[in-house]
């Protein structure tokens, strides 16, 4: 991609393996920092020929405006590791997924990161009349992550990432696509990193469970080579795409009184103690 807003809802190309998925697909994988989310983000999205919308990338864009008040709020949150205001990158995926390339089907790289941020997304595609089929977790140790954090490159222009130890550019500090140059991406600093970890403990975690109920949360191991943890994720996704096990927040169609309830317990309370009295036994 030449551009930095095509960066961000990057409509992935055709390549030489041919996608299992022949309905809409809506993905969302889920990891810390490091974790290599952004590489089998943009790997999966080109195999299943969908949409990936990385919620990086589009705060990155809009911190580009120097002027906007929204950018520079998103600016401070990101060099403090910290999270963006909910409602900024709700706006920025709702906006996002009108876009013709992206109506049909997505992946959310880094998105949503709260409980609130996951409801939100649930009551949006419910308003769209979509679902999520999958969340990926990729799930490493925090000791780990520090290695891979601090030799990340990063391609600007198409978000494409890459690690000078686990996963190098086939040509030094290039773009394997254009050849063109990369970067360390300025936020990857030790105490940034430290912030964004307890971030994603504290936040992040609880959302893990918000999924496990909703029975389509499945870890991947992210210790893994890229490729190995590429095809875990292929098959984890082909699984439950054919097989929908998708569990709505439940509803309580007959919401208990608590008056009633009390007043229950109570008569039953009162007949139980008559009896034991009739008895003798109290």
């Amino acid at each position: 991609m030449s551009s930095s807003s095509e960066a961000s809802t990057k409509s992935s190309s055709s390549d030489n393996s041919q996608s299992s998925l022949q309905q809409d697909a809506n993905i969302v994988l889920i990891g810390p920092p490091g974790s290599g989310k952004g590489t089998q983000s943009s790997k999966l999205s080109v195999h299943y020929k969908i949409c990936q919308l990385s919620t990086s990338d589009l705060l990155r864009q809009a911190t580009q405006d120097q002027s906007s008040s929204e950018g520079q709020q998103i600016r401070k949150a990101m060099e403090a590791g910290g999270l963006v205001d909910d409602h900024i990158v709700l706006s920025l995926v709702n906006k996002n997924l009108t876009k013709p390339e992206c109506s049909n089907r997505f992946l959310f790289d880094g998105f949503p990161r709260t409980i609130n941020q996951g409801e939100q997304l649930e009551q949006l595609l419910a308003s769209k009349q979509k679902r999520l089929d999958a969340v990926l977790e990729y799930a490493i140790s925090d000791d780990l992550l520090k290695r891979r954090i601090r030799d990340r490159l990063i391609h600007k222009p198409s978000g494409r990432t890459y690690h000078e130890e686990f996963h190098p550019p086939k040509e030094s500090m290039k773009d394997d696509i254009t050849g063109e140059r990369l970067d360390r991406r300025s936020d990857d600093t030790t105490e940034t990193l430290n912030a964004r970890l307890n971030t994603y403990h504290k936040q992040t975690i609880p959302l893990i469970d918000f999924y496990r109920q909703r029975n389509i949360h499945r870890c991947v191991d992210a210790t893994k080579k890229v490729n190995d943890a590429y095809q875990e994720s292929l098959e984890i996704v082909d699984y439950l795409h054919k097989q929908p096990t998708y569990k709505p927040a439940p509803i309580d169609q007959n919401p208990v009184d608590k008056n009633v309830l009390s007043k229950n317990f109570l008569s039953i309370y009162n007949s139980v103690t008559s009896v034991l009295r009739d008895h003798g036994l109290i």
